[in-house]
């Protein structure tokens, strides 16, 4: 039987904790890279606001500004300065696109007025905004021909005049992107952007399954080395012995005796002997583990039971690639010796 111990040393070598503290550290190769790439605004609408204003025109640049998320309608109305916003957004200009699926939110709608170029996919939503805030974009002079009555949300407390049944029942929280191509208001994000290649993040997903099977691999050594390091393993899965043995095996041990007593063992028998630990049943054959490696055994005893498996026995090499199994005296060498060459 061939053994292979490489890979044992290897996991024995690393030990638990350092297989665990591989385990712990590549969850970091998941986000190193996607935090390094992140330079974008952040915080809520007035601090994003300035800081898209203090990039727009760096350079005769422009600023582009996906949304995939909504973004909320937060911050003090005086402070987002709608109307220097309004000038330097279209000097610059900022660019804001809405994908398809994806709603604005309340400040996506804000910042969809404010742009300079507006590309909405169709299947895009965008929120509706409340009266006091398209009278703020009015008064800033934000509101592009049609936008704001496209966008405007419908008094819940009534205006006074009777609902007809159709514009009211019929207006929902969020505008579809389509009406805003279709009223001229914006242009259509699937011909006007295009990518040559991969997108930045689909880029990541060679780097997130490779990462991903490492740490699988990781954890799977981890376990393995944990149960190797708790002494006695398991009975090994083995194949029946053959019912019969071979007849050429010794057994070492003298015939029965007139009275029907056995002799003592042959000490010239013993001579070599090394320690083995028993993995399955010896009924008379079965294997037993010697250097890390399941050898067939036979049991040499005939007059006495075999020990369980998991017990120590003596074993001698008998030929053909067979052991002798007898009872274990503590004369023997241990199972770390330099395994029989029998195989």
């Amino acid at each position: 039987m061939r053994c292979v111990r490489n890979f044992r040393r290897r996991l024995r070598g690393a030990g638990p904790a350092g297989l665990l503290a591989l385990a712990l550290l590549a969850p970091g190769l998941l986000t190193a890279a996607p935090a390094a790439a992140d330079q974008g605004c952040a915080g809520n609408l007035t601090a994003r606001l300035d800081c898209w204003a203090g990039r727009v025109g760096v350079h005769d640049a422009s600023v582009v500004v996906t949304l995939r998320e909504p973004l909320k309608l937060d911050g003090n109305a005086a402070s987002w300065k709608l109307s220097q916003r309004r000038a330097a957004f279209e000097r610059g200009p900022l660019v804001v696109m809405v994908p398809s699926g994806h709603a604005t939110g309340a400040g996506g709608t804000l910042l969809l007025a404010l742009a300079g170029d507006r590309l909405v996919d169709p299947d895009a939503e965008i929120t509706r905004l409340d009266a006091a805030t398209v009278d703020r974009l009015r008064e800033a002079g934000a509101c592009d021909g049609t936008l704001c009555d496209l966008v405007r949300a419908s008094d819940a407390k009534g205006d006074g005049k009777k609902d007809d049944g159709k514009k009211g029942a019929s207006q929902g929280a969020t505008v579809s992107g389509k009406q805003l191509v279709d009223a001229g208001l914006a242009a259509e994000l699937g011909r006007n952007a295009d990518t040559v290649g991969g997108s930045g993040g689909r880029s990541l997903s060679p780097l997130l399954l490779g990462t991903a099977a490492l740490l699988l691999l990781l954890l799977a050594a981890l376990v393995l080395a944990v149960r190797r390091s708790r002494g006695p393993r398991p009975v090994y899965a083995v194949p029946a012995a053959r019912a019969a043995a071979p007849a050429a095996v010794r057994t070492g041990r003298a015939g029965r005796t007139g009275s029907g007593t056995h002799r003592a063992p042959d000490r010239a028998a013993r001579e070599g002997a090394r320690t083995a630990v028993v993995r399955t049943a010896l009924h008379p054959q079965g294997y037993v583990e010697l250097d890390q490696c399941l050898r067939r055994a036979v049991w040499a005893e005939s007059g006495t039971a075999p020990p369980a498996p998991g017990a120590p026995v003596e074993v001698t090499d008998g030929g053909a690639g067979m052991l002798h199994a007898r009872k274990h005296t503590g004369s023997g060498r241990n199972v770390n010796s330099a395994a029989p060459q029998g195989h």
